[in-house]
């Protein structure tokens, strides 16, 4: 395999062209481009921090919520129930019945329309997988010729 001669391009001006091959030119340029990304995941480490942590603090603001919604179900159910006993004159059972009834429809209504969601969800990344594919074409091209 003949070796390629390579011009580098530094600071707006060419220098001559260096006996240098592409693949010792790739193995100088290495340690760089290792720091480089280790540089790049610090910053986004100290850049995603801050909104980790205030997403934390809202993931246990939803669930202390969503406790105190479950008991305000509960209790609402409960006052159902005894309403239709007192107003209907229902036995609690019946009363019990209905209200869980209602309950049961209301719960598979939105756990049938949640799943059909979540099985229209496609979780591939198309454009960055296109873009990652078009770029090792794009590096081939340049080891080629």
């Amino acid at each position: 395999m003949a070796e390629q001669r390579v011009r580098v391009v530094g600071s707006g001006r060419e220098e001559p062209p260096t006996d240098r091959s592409v693949r010792e030119i790739v193995e100088a340029l290495r340690p760089q481009l290792q720091e480089l990304t280790q540089k790049q995941v610090e910053l986004a480490k100290l850049e995603l921090a801050p909104v980790a942590r205030k997403g934390g603090l809202a993931t246990g603001l939803l669930v202390a919520g969503s406790v105190f919604l479950h008991l305000f179900l509960v209790f609402f159910s409960l006052t159902g129930i005894y309403l239709l006993n007192q107003v209907a004159g229902l036995p609690l059972w019946a009363s019990g019945l209905i209200v869980s009834g209602i309950l049961a429809i209301i719960g598979a209504v939105l756990a049938g329309a949640g799943a059909s969601i979540l099985r229209g969800l496609d979780p591939k990344p198309h454009r960055t997988i296109r873009t990652f594919q078009q770029n090792v074409e794009w590096l081939k091209g340049q080891f080629r010729g």
